[in-house]
């Protein structure tokens, strides 16, 4: 039976001074250690890519930055394989910066993970999303029961994942870290069938943490092992399948 030690969190913010995640190798180390402490060997970055702000690092920054964390970590085995990736907030011009190279997909494939707002309509998002999927890429929109359009009606989510699209829900969301109608979505997107990863979001050693066997085992009496199976490891894994040998 798959353990914890296959979990693959393909949303999180380890990198170093590149987004509200570490200030520092050691603070990513410290990050890299609790992974490894509940047995997690693979990870994809995920660091916010916000046009127009700060938190909007170029592609050959994070895959600089991923290079110099995993490096550091080999020195400091501590036995993590990272993964580069984006968090890439919803922006007019958001296709115009994909086909420029400056957005980059998870695990260097074919799926983007996209950020909502958490307060405009979606309308917006929901069109570019749909014209990613007729132009053949993979998306996987973050978080999606944080998001209040989306609580206050998942059918738009319904419509969109029949033609490919893919839901990511936080860990945080269904263990009450984050508030009541996101957990009642996540069940929701859930029930639904409407949900296809599970992931940490983690930005830090202290506050959003990665995940711990506590939490695994409290994800496993709530879902189920195949349910949980499935969101953590098996449609993760999948992300690297043209890529490299995971697993």
């Amino acid at each position: 039976m798959p353990s914890f030690s296959h979990f693959i969190d393909i949303h999180n913010h380890i990198l170093p001074g590149i987004d509200d995640g570490p200030r520092n190798l050691q603070e990513s180390a410290d990050m890299a250690r609790q992974y490894t402490a509940a047995g997690i060997q693979t990870i994809i970055a995920t660091p916010h890519f916000i046009i127009g702000t700060a938190w909007a690092a170029r592609a050959e920054t994070v895959l600089a930055k991923v290079s110099e964390l995993q490096e550091f970590l080999d020195n400091e085995r501590i036995p993590l394989r990272i993964y580069p990736g984006m968090e890439i907030a919803y922006h007019a011009n958001l296709l115009d910066n994909l086909n420029k190279g400056m957005l980059l997909p998870l695990a260097g494939g074919n799926h983007y993970l996209l950020e909502p707002a958490f307060h405009d309509t979606q309308e917006n998002l929901l069109y570019c999303v749909k014209q990613l999927l007729d132009m053949g890429k993979k998306v996987i929109i973050a978080h999606a029961e944080r998001i209040k359009a989306f609580q206050n009606d998942i059918e738009p989510l319904n419509r969109l994942v029949e033609q490919g699209l893919e839901i990511q829900l936080n860990i945080g969301s269904l263990l009450d870290a984050f508030d009541i109608p996101s957990k009642q979505t996540a069940l929701k997107l859930l029930a639904a069938d409407c949900a296809h990863y599970l992931a940490s979001d983690a930005h830090s050693a202290t506050r959003r943490r990665p995940p711990t066997l506590l939490d695994w085992n409290a994800l496993k009496e709530l879902l189920g092992t195949e349910t949980l199976t499935r969101l953590c490891i098996t449609h993760p894994a999948k992300l690297f399948t043209d890529q490299c040998n995971l697993l």
